[in-house]
């Protein structure tokens, strides 16, 4: 049987599509992103109502993507959006952005990030780390060429170790307010500030990043069963059960660490678990944040190949990437190619530069995608929907209105950074033009 005559398996059902959502959005930012949080915003209820902010605008995305999941239930996520809404050019530069800059920059951060938490449990010298990322990396791959049911078990696990560490984090909040040993009191909000608008705002980045990932289920669309219905749910649910849990960390965080001693401390989930049951505490939790980077990274690994493997199937230049191993029915060329560029940036260690840059490209693409759902209904107003984005035509407003306002906020402060991300797409245009040529001979 050839790779182009296989097909996938569908194999995931609900709970393994939300539990990979999951596990793409808590990743490790969750662990320690309340110290650069609090260093500009010192109001604990501004805190709450930001992490609030943050959920409810990932939301009204997640709502928007419901609905082209339910319309476009194919393997590739955003990139079968953005070619299907705005035609093959953008998203061939959706997909060179994502996969070969953006996608692989982001599991060689997971590799290192899992290799520096492993090291705070079974110390090593500075040089093993790379290869502790690259092994990583490589093992995750190899288990998910096997078959996606294997990916999916590893992602379950793991998910489900992440869940536990953050019940563990909420539980020690509850036992510190049970027994009075609460660290700010004051919960009001403080009078309105133009000059302090800034600071929020800065702060708000931090948390939108911390909420990325709620888009991963797409990805695997031809792999889940009845995906029209299930992968909107999976999408939906993934984002709403994250906030609930990302809210009642972070309010436990401000339980137990005064809200002007959080800027000084990078672990602060360390520190609140070291607070509530002693060193084991921060051990324990040394653990849980080195399985919480290992499920990232392996839903990263899982998806990541499904979207060269759908750019393959729609552009000769990397055709051979859009056909399915004969036994696995998984996308194994392109799941060993993601592998590769990202260990390369592993040794390299460029991906905090290429992720620097790339950001404001991907979320171009990321509003693009968003505002599709408006260009959609109106190019088709008669046509049904399965997972109508509720809230239309607010929800994708909000969420680009406040997308575009984050990317004035990056070109503003950092011209330089952005500029090279827009560089970076512009690398695409020529490959594009390759790729269609190829298709004409």
């Amino acid at each position: 049987m050839s790779q182009q005559k296989s097909t996938f398996v569908r194999a995931l059902g609900l709970t393994d599509a939300t539990l990979l959502v999951i596990g793409c959005i808590v990743g490790v930012g969750i662990f320690r992103t309340a110290g650069a949080i609090a260093h500009h915003v010192r109001s604990p209820a501004l805190i709450l109502a930001l992490w609030g902010a943050g959920g409810l605008v990932s939301l009204c995305g997640a709502l928007c993507y419901a609905e082209l999941a339910a319309r476009f239930p194919k393997s590739g996520g955003d990139y079968v959006y953005l070619t299907q809404i705005y035609g093959r050019f953008w998203g061939f530069l959706f997909g060179w952005t994502k996969l070969f800059i953006e996608r692989t920059g982001t599991i060689a951060i997971l590799g290192f990030v899992f290799a520096e938490y492993l090291r705070r449990i079974v110390p090593c010298e500075d040089a093993w780390l790379r290869w502790i990322a690259a092994a990583a990396i490589v093992a995750l791959t190899a288990i998910n060429v096997v078959g996606v049911r294997w990916g999916a078990l590893v992602q379950n696990v793991f998910t489900a170790l992440k869940v536990v560490a953050l019940g563990c984090l909420a539980a020690a909040g509850l036992h510190a307010l049970a027994i009075g040993r609460t660290v700010n009191p004051a919960w009001s909000v403080p009078p309105p500030d133009p000059a302090a608008w800034q600071s929020l705002g800065v702060a708000f980045v931090f948390v939108l990043w911390t909420y990325g990932g709620w888009t991963e289920a797409a990805y695997v669309a031809e792999e889940v069963r009845e995906p029209a219905r299930t992968v909107p749910k999976a999408i939906i649910g993934g984002v709403l059960l994250t906030t609930v849990l990302y809210l009642l960390v972070n309010w436990s965080y401000l339980v137990l660490i005064p809200v002007h001693e959080l800027p000084d401390t990078p672990l602060v989930a360390s520190r609140v678990m070291q607070q509530a049951i002693g060193d084991a505490g921060a051990v324990f939790i040394a653990w849980m944040i080195a399985c919480s980077a290992f499920g990232a990274l392996n839903g990263y690994v899982l998806t990541g190949g499904r979207i060269l493997y759908a750019i393959g199937k729609d552009h000769a230049l990397v055709a051979r990437l859009g056909g399915l191993h004969p036994a696995f029915h998984t996308p194994a060329l392109a799941l060993w190619i993601n592998a590769v560029i990202a260990i390369m940036l592993v040794f390299t260690k460029t991906f905090e530069q290429i992720m620097t840059y790339s950001t404001v490209a991907i979320s171009v693409f990321f509003t693009m995608a968003v505002f599709g759902v408006v260009v959609l209904r109106r190019r088709e107003p008669a046509r049904p929907r399965f997972s109508a984005a509720w809230g239309y035509p607010f929800t994708p407003w909000i969420y680009g209105l406040v997308m575009i306002a984050f990317l004035v906020d990056v070109c503003v402060k950092q011209p330089g950074d952005a500029a090279f991300g827009l560089v970076f797409v512009a690398f695409g245009l020529p490959l594009y033009w390759v790729s269609n040529m190829m298709s004409r001979g």
